[in-house]
This record gives structure tokens, C-alpha cells and sequence, in this order.
């Protein structure tokens, strides 16, 4: 999880940073938003490789591991397969 927000963290500054220098250009508006959002993201792509990657390792470790961990039954579902049992 740490990877995640460390990744997240990086993003953003990324855009932030990327808004910084276009604000002289474009001054603070949605357009300049808009650019820094979208330049952000490809800079983000192109340089964050690395951290993208292990965060989605991270991603299918516990993705792996909730599916391994069998699923617990409360009592309704209990109760709802018995009744059904007894149908048949």
C-alpha cells in the first residue's frame, strides 16, 4: 500500500509541477488545468514506469491473496443452504 501512495503522491506533483510552469503561459484557468492534467499524465507514463509496476505487483499480491482465503458463511447463508438442502 505504502507503493501506491507513494506512486499517487508522485503523480500529482507531477501535474502540480507541470501546472507551475504553464500558469506564466496560460495564466489559472480550466485550460491550464486541463493541459497540466493531461501533460502530467504523459510525463507520469513516461517516467513513472517503475513505480507503476510495483504497485501493480503490489495490486495482484493481494489480489492473490484474498482470492486464497476461503470465503466465510454468516449465519443467513447458513440457514438459506439448509433450507435449500431440505428442498431437494
Amino acid at each position: 500500500m505504502r507503493n501506491f501512495w507513494i506512486y499517487t503522491l508522485a503523480r500529482l506533483g507531477i501535474i502540480v509541477a507541470v501546472g507551475l510552469v504553464l500558469q506564466p503561459f496560460l495564466g489559472l484557468n480550466l485550460v491550464m488545468a486541463v493541459v497540466a492534467i493531461f501533460g502530467g499524465a504523459l510525463i507520469s507514463y513516461l517516467v513513472l514506469g517503475g513505480m507503476r509496476a510495483k504497485v501493480a505487483e503490489d495490486i495482484e499480491k493481494r489480489v492473490a491473496k484474498r482470492a486464497k482465503t476461503p470465503k466465510r458463511k454468516g449465519a443467513d447463508e447458513d440457514v438459506e443452504d439448509r433450507i435449500v438442502d431440505d428442498e431437494d
